[in-house]
């Protein structure tokens, strides 16, 4: 039976290795619905988070008419909100965000763990 030995130790060692690796992490992940909208309009964020221990994550977006918007939990570790773009004489050459008439934004913000998330999204200021 001493042969028997080394490979028990051997799987028993594996076994314990594998029950006390912390579990893999999920990065987060974020998404602006819809991904183009008029100026003026609302859009809805959903970050995915790896915890979900918060009630509430905040989002920022420069497009966003207050700038922040408050996603709250919905279901395990995902969180959703509404966000206010802002008006479109924003967006022109005179307002605090000039760009052309279709443009890139992101919202960025952090899961309760600390780690970030981000999406894209496009602006439509209309003619």
């Amino acid at each position: 039976m001493r042969g028997t030995t080394a490979p028990i130790a051997i799987i028993t060692a594996a076994l314990t290795v594998g029950l006390l690796a912390p579990g893999a992490r999920a990065d987060p992940a974020a998404q602006v619905s819809p991904t183009t909208v008029k100026a003026g309009s609302t859009v809805t964020v959903r970050a995915s988070c790896d915890t979900g221990t918060a009630e509430t994550v905040d989002a920022t977006s420069q497009a966003f008419e207050n700038g922040t918007v408050t996603l709250r939990r919905a279901q395990g570790t995902g969180y959703t909100g509404q966000a206010t773009i802002a008006p479109a004489e924003n967006f022109t050459s005179g307002g605090p965000d000039p760009v052309g008439r279709l443009s890139q934004w992101g919202v960025d913000g952090n899961c309760p763990d600390g780690r970030g998330f981000h999406a894209a999204f496009t602006v439509d200021r209309g003619h």
